[in-house]
């Protein structure tokens, strides 16, 4: 149960790496997430999860020139 609830976690912050568009954490993260995974499953619930949050992320539109400058 307290793995479960980890591996959440972790997930939780995944997506928020995702949508800040943190790719080295998110990076860090998915590999956690996937360590956490049982050894015997093909794979788990959160590996899934993890890898349909970042499917989602690749197929929003991109616009290129929206970010505003800092002075």
């Amino acid at each position: 149960m307290k793995s479960e609830l980890f591996e959440q976690h972790l997930l939780d912050v995944y997506q928020e790496a995702i949508r800040f568009r943190k790719w080295a954490v998110a990076e860090h993260l998915l590999c956690a997430i996937e360590a956490c995974a049982p050894a015997e499953a093909p794979i788990s619930a959160s590996v899934a999860s993890a890898y349909s949050v970042l499917a989602a992320e690749a197929q929003k539109p991109r616009r290129c020139g929206t970010r505003s400058k800092r002075d």
